[in-house]
């Protein structure tokens, strides 16, 4: 059993709910193996990086404006719209799509106005 905390040196009750569910569902949690995926990932992405010339970085940009604005456009003709829909119409995966979502929200192009559980998933919320 551990010791209680000094009172302000513990986490809110609330997060210590919240993470307890979360590690409710990772019975063989291994904690070196998520540090190896995770200096995989890191290694992978300099390695990639590596590779990029600036051209090819400025390729990158251009067709980032290109989706970029290709979203706005969608939104202008049809206002809300479905993220699968959406990224459907993109030809890119709904994780991309938010992606260019989040970079036009923190530019101002866009904003969020509504967010709503999934159908199905809300099982998975509670």
């Amino acid at each position: 059993m551990k010791p209680p905390m000094p009172e302000g040196m513990g986490m809110p009750p609330m997060m210590q709910q919240m993470m307890q569910k979360m590690m409710e569902g990772m019975k063989e949690f291994n904690p070196m193996a998520m540090c190896q995926a995770m200096m995989t990932s890191v290694s992978k992405s300099a390695e990639m990086a590596a590779y990029a010339t600036p051209e090819v970085r400025g390729l990158f940009e251009e067709w980032a404006r290109s989706v970029e604005e290709e979203i706005q456009a969608v939104f202008k003709e049809r206002g809300q719209m479905d993220l699968n829909q959406l990224a459907a119409q993109l030809k890119i995966s709904p994780e991309s799509t938010m992606h260019f979502i989040g970079r036009l929200v923190r530019e101002g192009k866009i904003s969020i106005s509504a967010v709503q559980v999934a159908p199905g998933k809300a099982s998975e919320v509670e």
